[in-house]
């Protein structure tokens, strides 16, 4: 039978060609062919995406420089191994909403609070960028601010003056100095800045003496430098914080910036320490000035081992009365915790906290708001007549939050009561939220001998890492001993006393004790007095406190209290200081003291050598301290041959020079001696007639007759051999009475204010 196909019968495919790449599952129709994947072909952005992320990258060019790196520095990662679309996204879902939102709340906060004043509106701009500015742009911008508020002052001057008829004796009034303190320190409270006596004058006690002593301050650009150069520090440390560069997948505890500036700042400081003395001003006779320091508590080693017989002592001192121990801890709510964590061993995670973008609380906010509250929770005590005592210690979260811990003693039936209190307190603001009752809150009770090992790792995290090398620390994960130093930048960074005594005889009166040595102080005063002063000088922190009286003792009633008087010179500011100088006994009258510093010293530079001496010169290296000579030396040269003679010039006389030899050691001590005793009398003369700050005109001002009659003063002075500085013929035209010599000259006021 013959096969019939009807219709054309399909030829069969030709052989494929050898060079061609074979064809792999085409599929029976073209529709039906491979294609490449979709996910492998990069999208472009559309138009409105690619406006967007110009935008954030326009805000990121504003941001402050070491902000802008890390930023940029992301973005430009992604966009090389990533591509656009990666880049652009990390633009808008990290960068414009969780980054940006915060960087402006701390702006916020940081920036002019025209609260106060808005007389500094103009100078937005310029402020702003204070976190990025260097220490000679601060300088340059505080003296912009000091010379501001001195026009200010004098305006105000100038304007009092005119309103009572050109009497100025109506600037040293209380009333008036008030008023211009308001205004000025207004201005400074607009930049954040909190002058000095603020509070005097917050609750009306503030006198014209402190109002003008502040205000000289608020006209100083030295001041005001310190102050912005502080307030740089934590302003730009508190953007790191909002970016999450300070956490513990980061730089725990505080930013790699701040431990590095820290850390230069302490090389400078022991660098300084290096190279300066400290000399005894009356023998001349003198000492390193770093081994000074390193014998002293500043040096954290003896600090440490302070702070550690001190809790020693605490602890001896309850097992002696029987009180009860308690560890307590305290942190913040979780609105003044910039990160939070999630997860559990290796699967931790390190997040923003949402609750803390609307608030941008720093460091130094978290540590006010633990002082308020052991402020009420002590009001507490009181109230009930409670009494506790022991060591408070303060250190950060990983994230910088501050959060304390305290070894407190109480008596046994009191300490239920203690603890329900300050749970109570501590869970009062925001006490409902998640986490709250078993975070905010924790008291571990001490059994005897454990009180000090529970503190003890703390004491030395926070100073130096002594003892640690095998210890991890909790809140990173990483060795403790490492986190010495971000601990460290981190309270010098926000100002935050670590250590603090709680309800503890006085610290000053245990190392004043210490000081006395093996001196007997039953001549001076009674055994009461000299048991203190044994139980200090043996290191019985424990007897030293039962012999003060016990712990929670008023001060006035302690057995041993700081002697202290004011300095015979005022500061710079014209203010009374007082200097710490003994011990005194209140049972027994301040007037009987023991003094303690009975030498008074000044920090002056190393001597590279011996040197020619004149009397120009600011100080000469004092050799011996005995002066066996007395030259009546008026000037002294090196003579022209370059040889270690010298001339001598005998007063007002006509003689002949006189050849010594600077090889000879009493010469050359005696001429010490006296250059010392020369330049004393000349800054006595130069300073003792500097007449009280407070006392001197307000207005820098002078009228044109006044300049003018400057002159005029200055030429009859000299004429009978009177040199007197400016502010002194500045004071005699302005109708002032300056003493010279015994004999006071004055000029009568012309009374006149024009131009």
């Amino acid at each position: 039978m013959k096969d019939y196909n009807r219709g054309r019968v399909a030829p069969s495919p030709p052989p494929p060609f050898m060079d061609a790449a074979p064809r792999l599952n085409p599929g029976p129709y073209p529709w039906n062919a491979p294609r490449q994947a979709i996910g492998l072909q990069e999208r472009s952005l559309t138009r409105a995406e690619y406006l967007q992320g110009q935008g954030i990258l326009l805000r990121i060019e504003q941001l402050p420089r070491f902000i802008k790196n890390i930023i940029q520095g992301r973005f430009d990662y992604l966009l090389k191994n990533q591509g656009l679309p990666s880049a652009n996204r990390y633009l808008m879902l990290t960068v414009a909403k969780r980054l940006l939102p915060r960087l402006d709340a701390v702006t916020r906060r940081s920036g002019i609070n025209t609260a106060y004043s808005s007389r500094f509106l103009s100078e937005a701009d310029n402020y702003r960028l204070l976190p990025d500015m260097s220490d000679k742009k601060v300088g340059q911008f505080a003296e912009h601010i000091a010379s501001q508020l001195n026009e200010t002052y004098e305006a105000l001057s100038d304007e009092q003056i005119n309103q009572n008829g050109g009497d100025k004796d109506i600037l040293f009034t209380d009333k008036v100095q008030v008023v211009f303190f308001a205004q000025i320190a207004g201005m400074a409270r607009s930049l954040n800045v909190i002058p000095v006596h603020w509070r005097s004058y917050r609750s009306g006690a503030l006198t014209m003496r402190r109002a003008v002593a502040s205000i000289c301050r608020l006209v100083n650009d030295q001041w005001w430098k310190r102050q912005l150069i502080a307030q740089r520090d934590r302003w730009r440390e508190a953007l790191l914080i909002a970016v999450g560069q300070v956490h513990r997948n980061a730089s725990p505890y505080a930013s790699k910036s701040a431990i590095r500036e820290v850390r230069a700042r302490r090389q400078a400081n022991m660098e300084y320490l290096k190279r300066c003395e400290i000399e005894n001003v009356e023998t001349g006779e003198r000492f390193d000035l770093i081994e000074k320091f390193l014998s002293s508590v500043s040096n954290p080693e003896i600090r440490r081992m302070e702070l550690m017989n001190t809790i020693a002592g605490i602890e001896k001192y309850a097992c002696q009365k029987k009180d009860i121990g308690m560890f307590i801890t305290i942190t913040t709510p979780s609105k003044y915790h910039p990160h939070r964590i999630t997860g559990k061993g290796k699967n931790q995670k390190v997040l923003f906290n949402r609750a803390w973008d609307d608030h941008a609380f720093t460091p130094k906010d978290g540590q006010r708001y633990l002082v308020k509250l052991w402020g009420n929770i002590r009001t507490a005590f009181k109230d009930q007549g409670l009494k506790v005592y022991g060591m408070r210690v303060v250190e950060p979260h990983h994230d910088g939050t501050p959060h304390w811990h305290m070894m407190l003693f109480t008596q046994k039936q009191h300490r239920q009561q203690v603890i329900d209190i300050m749970r109570a307190y501590a869970l009062r603001e925001d006490g409902t939220e998640r986490g709250a009752a078993k975070n905010r809150f924790d008291c571990k009770h001490l059994n005897r001998g454990g009180a000090t090992g529970y503190i003890a790792k703390y004491i030395a995290k926070n100073i130096d890492g002594y003892a640690l090398d095998r210890e991890i620390d909790h809140e990173t994960g990483k060795p403790l001993k490492d986190a010495a130093a971000a601990v460290s930048a981190w309270a010098s960074t926000w100002r935050i006393p670590q250590f603090r005594p709680i309800g503890l005889p006085t610290m000053g009166a245990y190392r004043e004790c210490r000081r006395i040595r093996k001196t007997q102080l039953n001549d001076n005063f009674d055994d009461a007095v000299e048991a203190v002063r044994a139980a200090a000088d043996s290191g019985n922190f424990a007897a030293y406190i039962e012999l003060q009286g016990g712990a929670n003792i008023a001060r006035d009633l302690q057995t041993v209290r700081v002697a202290t008087i004011v300095r015979e010179n005022p500061n710079e500011y014209d203010e009374e200081t007082q200097k710490v100088v003994g011990i005194y006994a209140p049972h027994l009258g301040s007037e009987r003291v023991y003094k303690t510093r009975t030498t008074e010293w000044r920090i002056v530079e190393k001597s590279t050598g011996p040197a020619p001496l004149t009397l120009e010169s600011g100080s000469a290296a004092p050799w011996s301290p005995v002066n066996n000579c007395g030259l009546p030396l008026k000037t002294l040269k090196i003579n022209d041959a370059g040889t270690l003679l010298g001339t001598v010039h005998i007063l007002e006389d006509e003689r002949p020079p006189i050849f010594i030899d600077w090889k000879d050691d009493e010469i050359v001590a005696c001429l010490a001696r006296y250059v010392r005793k020369a330049q004393k009398q000349h800054l006595e003369n130069k300073t003792s007639h500097s007449p009280p700050i407070f006392l001197r005109a307000p207005s820098a001002r002078l009228t044109h007759d006044d300049k003018r009659r400057m002159v005029k003063i200055k030429t009859e002075l000299n004429i009978k051999g009177i040199s007197l500085a400016l502010y002194e013929i500045e004071a005699l035209a302005r109708g002032a009475k300056v003493k010279i010599n015994n004999n006071q000259i004055q000029y009568n006021s012309l009374n006149t204010w024009g131009y």
